[in-house]
């Protein structure tokens, strides 16, 4: 939707179509903003193995992914009807299973294609199509790519939506009932929340309530438990927590007023987290696919944007003393503001919409061309 709108700045009489799944939220989503939609066929492949031939017999994915096989092969269908309806000037997809079948949709109806990487690691459905791919935006400097041996790389960053600017620290402290005396420390773990992490903050919540304040947006499965847990709290320390199953639009006041944020290392947050030039401790997702985490944490960390803990080794203790090691050194907390700011494309969005701008005009005038 970022790059959305920055095509729309360039032309307002745009036309744009979306496709995407038919029971995502994305199809209750973008019907809204005025953007039209198709929904297609598609399917996951899943990887719970290091081993490629153990994820294809793996008997308790081997049925779905099957089933996903031939959704997949049907998306390809799908899609193709869509484009030749529709018939655009190019076709931008975004990573991600969805993506795959309209990518080979394009690519066989010979349609322009730029498609965009949001990790460090390029994802299964982008590696398939990348080098039929005119453009491949990537997320990170084209040099932690160099083993893809791809030369159509273009460095743009990760499109944030623009609203995550807004921002208020005071409107923050005001809105979650914050102290300006204390310390606040915000926890996120993605749009599913991280068991793993809510775990570990729960067992060390009286500890870290004594000196810090907390914005916790658990996700919606955590929630019930760590309500209940706070709700135990001497009123002390429960008045220092501010528990949240998810944010929206008050996200933005919540990063503002965050002297410290504890996260996975997904491609969105960290964007979202280098623009803004908040100090961070990663604790990287462990069955992402790839590793795609923590190699996106690890090439924060080698350059001092963030501190990476390994959650097969983090206890509860361990977390807890290095965020008191992060506020005993405020030297520090700020290098890791300016580190992790080194990595803010602010101009992600712009960048990727004048690839897709550009491109369809080279295509347009080879076209005119080809006819003279």
């Amino acid at each position: 939707m970022a790059v959305v709108n920055e095509l729309e700045k360039y032309d307002q009489s745009i036309e744009i179509l979306y496709i995407g799944s038919k029971d995502s939220l994305e199809s209750k989503i973008v019907p809204q903003t005025g953007i039209g939609y198709k929904a297609i066929s598609c399917g996951k492949f899943r990887r719970y193995h290091r081993n490629n031939l153990l994820n294809i017999v793996d008997p308790s994915t081997l049925f779905k992914n099957s089933k996903d096989l031939f959704n997949y092969r049907k998306g390809i269908s799908e899609s193709k009807k869509i484009i030749e309806d529709f018939d655009p000037e190019i076709i931008f997809t975004k990573g991600g299973y969805v993506s795959l079948p309209v990518g080979k949709a394009a690519v066989s109806l010979g349609y322009p294609l730029v498609i965009h990487e949001s990790d460090s690691i390029i994802g299964l459905s982008n590696r398939l199509l990348a080098k039929k791919a005119d453009r491949v935006c990537v997320a990170y400097p084209v040099e932690n790519y160099k083993n893809e041996q791809l030369n159509n790389l273009i460095y743009t960053g990760n499109p944030i939506r623009e609203d995550i600017y807004d921002g208020n620290r005071k409107r923050g402290i005001e809105e979650f009932g914050l102290s300006e005396k204390l310390p606040t420390i915000m926890i996120i773990g993605g749009s599913q929340g991280a068991l793993a992490i809510n775990q570990l903050i729960s067992e060390v919540l009286t500890v870290l309530l004594a000196k810090y304040q907390i914005i916790h947006v658990s996700g919606e499965r955590d929630y019930d438990w760590l309500l209940y847990k706070s709700q135990q709290l001497d009123k002390s320390l429960a008045k220092n927590y501010h528990l949240h199953n998810f944010l929206s639009s008050s996200l933005k006041d919540a990063y503002a007023v965050s002297d410290l944020v504890i996260s996975r290392a997904g491609n969105n947050v960290i964007a979202e987290l280098a623009a803004l030039a908040k100090p961070t401790i990663l604790i990287p997702l462990s069955t992402s696919a790839n590793d795609h985490q923590l190699v996106n944490a690890q090439i924060l960390s080698q350059a001092g944007a963030a501190v990476l803990m390994l959650q097969e080794h983090l206890s509860s203790k361990k977390l807890s003393r290095q965020i008191d090691i992060l506020f005993e050194r405020p030297d520090e907390l700020e290098s890791m503001a300016k580190n992790i700011e080194k990595f803010a494309k602010k101009d992600a969005a712009e960048a990727v919409a004048k690839e897709i701008i550009n491109l369809a005009k080279e295509y347009q005038k080879n076209e005119i061309q080809s006819k003279e």
